[in-house]
């Protein structure tokens, strides 16, 4: 059997995502660390120790004897970090805000923490390969059913241990598929026929070997849902996990307060909350959430990665993130000058405003290009608890008549500046851009709406209601995050309008985005929601608005539970449209062949033509985010996405504050 390394055939595999759309316990200052004598430090080059520097209160431990020389810190061959400008400075606060606690939560995410075996790239218009990180190399087999990854060596976590490959095999065996925490640990994209066998070769080697090919393990390690892959610290998280610790586990879990070792275990493995974790990441949490408004982070003086001159990076001392009350607050800070880079600020009605006051307050704007395909698209869930709107939203005419019935450029012209175009839940990408799924039903047509909805088989009562198949007049509920994008509830005003004119009644229901998770994406107990679908150019690794797979399908949850587990309670078994696009998901999973995974993708969503699950509004305007003039190396435009986790591929370690 033949192996392959990475940088020769399978950059094709990642070439499928098409280019424009790739676009602190521990040591923080003042708490020293030895680091751990089993692994000595390696030998560097001397041309890059020669010229290797750190931040000054860095130098200062050293010199106190508080902390290792850099040479014992940093690995063998420290990875080297472009960047976008110039050479930076050490020194500085990067401040933030978020109203969302989501949005704080996935700080680790998005910038202190995007650190995977592989990321994707910084161009998102440049290239769609991913680039080693954690791993300087991988070798995969021809059949796609064997990765071995090799770990570069020295790499430490912010307590002096050193990261080997059994923290990856515990991550696999211990979290991702352990029975207890699996739940938590969300594995379906390292999954192909069953959880991989992982094999740790030596300290630097670390072997997948899957029992069908996996043709998109190579996305899904550079992906959001795999963050804990190279997060779990072995050495620390044994102590809290019942396969590791039989002697006082039960008295570590009374003194937490919480109910069990897997909340406790969750609750040890969250850097934002807990910080005595070892990380890996630039910055290390000091003041966690939950104690007082900010959540604050300091640099790792173990960081692994440097400049090209040789200076170890971040340069940024601090990273500082206020949890405000609400999103207009932001938008007001930022424009103020108080905030260093806000990826997002503001809504389309926002942005002249938001330009026209950089200057004055000395600020900048970046674009920021959607990954999601749409403003806000309705999903009418099929699999409501409701039997009666199950009936009736599984009715392909009714889905059809709402959408003919709905003023599209009116909501543009009104609710988005007549930023944005008349578009249906469809991939925006060159690759698979259809425009009769792009375009079909969004024609303003109140007779044709009528037609379909007669067709329906839904007659009108002499108030102008529709009735049901139960004798009652129709209404949906609308259930919808108010909290996460302020347009919506002017969008779904217009469409209440819209709706009511053909006969459909539907009642909005603005509610938190916590409590929407639950109703929605945990329960699936909605009638109806709006989302706005990401997924728009990298439909592989965002597939559950194509078609129901996992229970964040809005429009179907539990066939989307279905397919991640038929045994689960929750789930049921879809009809035939749905079923034969599982089908050839499945065989994308396990194609190695990039050019047929991209005809299976096309048949899928020639099959999402036909079933049209949800009801679009219009293609999303490009968003902004604002930058201080002291903040440099942050790119002009960027991808803004949950696979590329903006604004992490972007290299945040890079960024520096300058006046």
């Amino acid at each position: 059997m033949t192996t392959t390394t990475f940088t020769k055939r399978w950059y094709r595999v990642l070439a499928l995502i098409p280019a424009a759309a790739l676009l602190a316990a521990a040591c923080s200052p003042g708490t020293g660390g030895d680091g751990d004598d089993s692994l000595p430090p390696l030998e560097q080059d001397d041309a890059v120790a020669e010229g290797q520097h750190e931040a000054p209160e860095l130098a200062q431990m050293v010199e106190d004897g508080e902390l290792p020389p850099l040479e014992e810190r940093l690995p063998t061959d420290p990875l080297v970090v472009d960047v976008v400008d110039r050479i930076g400075v050490y020194g500085g606060t990067w401040r933030r805000a978020e109203s969302e606690v989501y949005e704080l939560e996935v700080t680790e995410r998005r910038h202190i923490g995007y650190e995977r075996l592989f990321n994707w790239t910084p161009e998102w218009e440049g290239g769609s390969e991913t680039t080693p990180n954690i791993a300087t190399d991988v070798e995969v087999n021809d059949e796609g059913t064997e990765y071995t990854f090799f770990l570069r060596e020295g790499i430490r976590w912010s307590d002096g241990e050193p990261f080997t490959a059994d923290d990856i095999v515990f991550a696999v065996e211990d979290y991702y598929f352990h029975e207890d925490l699996t739940a938590d640990a969300d594995p379906r994209l390292l999954v192909s026929g069953g959880p991989p066998e992982v094999e740790a070769i030596d300290d630097y080697t670390v072997k997948f070997t899957f029992s069908r090919p996996h043709g998109l393990f190579l996305q899904s390690v550079a992906e959001w849902a795999t963050q804990k892959l190279t997060a779990m610290p072995r050495h620390y998280m044994e102590q809290f996990h019942a396969d590791y610790n039989d002697d006082d586990l039960d008295d570590l879990v009374a003194e937490s307060s919480l109910g069990s070792w897997v909340d406790l275990f969750v609750d040890k493995s969250d850097p934002m909350r807990n910080p005595d974790l070892p990380v890996i990441y630039a910055w290390k949490v000091t003041q966690p959430f939950g104690q007082g408004t900010d959540v604050v982070f300091e640099r790792n003086p173990y960081y692994w990665k440097v400049d090209p001159e040789g200076n170890q990076l971040p340069y940024i001392d601090q990273h500082v993130v206020q949890l405000v009350e609400d999103s207009e607050l932001i938008k007001l800070q930022a424009m103020s000058g108080e905030l260093d880079f806000q990826r997002t600020v503001g809504g389309p009605a926002d942005r002249a405003l938001v330009m026209e006051n950089a200057e004055q307050n000395d600020y900048h704007v970046v674009t920021m290009q959607p990954d999601h395909m749409n403003t806000m698209a309705i999903h009418l869930n099929q699999t409501t608890p409701d039997e009666t709107k199950r009936e009736i939203f599984r009715n392909k005419d009714f889905r059809i008549g709402l959408s003919h019935a709905i003023n599209r450029q009116e909501i543009i012209d009104l609710v988005f500046y007549g930023q944005g175009e008349p578009y249906q839940m469809s991939p925006s990408s060159e690759l698979f851009y259809d425009e009769e799924l792009a375009k079909q039903y969004t024609e303003y047509d109140v007779d044709l709406a009528n037609q379909y909805l007669d067709d329906a088989g839904y007659e009108m009562d002499s108030n102008g209601r529709r009735i049901g198949p139960d004798g009652e007049p129709i209404t949906i509920t609308m259930d919808f995050a108010n909290d996460v994008n302020d347009d919506w509830t002017d969008a779904l005003e217009l469409v209440q309008g819209y709706w009511d004119e053909v006969g459909v009644r539907m009642e909005l229901n603005g509610i938190s985005r916590s409590l929407h998770t639950e109703i929605v994406r945990e329960n699936g107990e909605h009638e109806a929601t709006v989302w706005t679908g990401s997924g728009g150019l990298v439909p592989f690794m965002q597939t559950h608005w194509y078609f129901p797979s996992t229970q964040a399908a809005d429009f179907a949850s539990a066939w989307g539970e279905w397919y991640l587990n038929p045994d689960n309670p929750k789930a049921e078994e879809p009809p035939e449209g749905p079923r034969r696009q599982m089908e050839l998901y499945d065989e994308i999973l396990v194609t190695a062949d990039p050019d047929q995974q991209v005809e299976l993708m096309r048949d899928l969503l020639d099959i999402l033509k036909d079933e049209f699950y949800s009801i679009g509004i219009s293609s999303p305007p490009e968003g902004i985010g604002v930058v201080t003039n002291k903040m440099h190396n942050v790119p002009d435009q960027m991808f803004n996405s949950t696979s590329w986790p903006t604004p992490g591929p972007s290299n945040t370690i890079q960024y520096f504050i300058e006046e």
